[in-house]
């Protein structure tokens, strides 16, 4: 299955290595008020976005649904987030205590 990073200063990368996403979630220790996150996208445009604060945001890029999100959320989490994510296990992620909206 195909999926991309979009990093923190906006560069996308397909196929990033599962094994690096540990330095995809670290970069968001530079996050400035115009950088602000860091996400994983599977090719069902099924999105989770992770951001400085801990917030993560849960949505379909292509508008299908509405969006969700947790708030104070740990690396670890985040990161076996992605992981079911980038193996489209989709059903599992949308099993989570997701809150409606961007939560901003």
């Amino acid at each position: 299955m195909a999926y991309w990073v979009a990093r923190l200063m906006g560069e996308a990368e397909q196929n990033f290595s599962l094994d690096l996403l540990h330095t995809l979630y670290d970069e968001l220790s530079g996050a400035d008020g115009e950088h602000t996150d860091v996400s994983l996208t599977h090719e069902s445009e099924w999105c989770l976005a992770a951001f400085f604060s801990g917030l993560l945001v849960w949505e379909n890029v292509a508008g299908e649904g509405e969006p969700k999100h947790m708030k104070g959320i740990s690396r670890e989490k985040v990161l076996t987030l992605w992981k079911l994510l980038a193996s489209g296990r989709i059903d599992e992620i949308d099993q989570e205590s997701w809150v409606s909206g961007y939560g901003q």
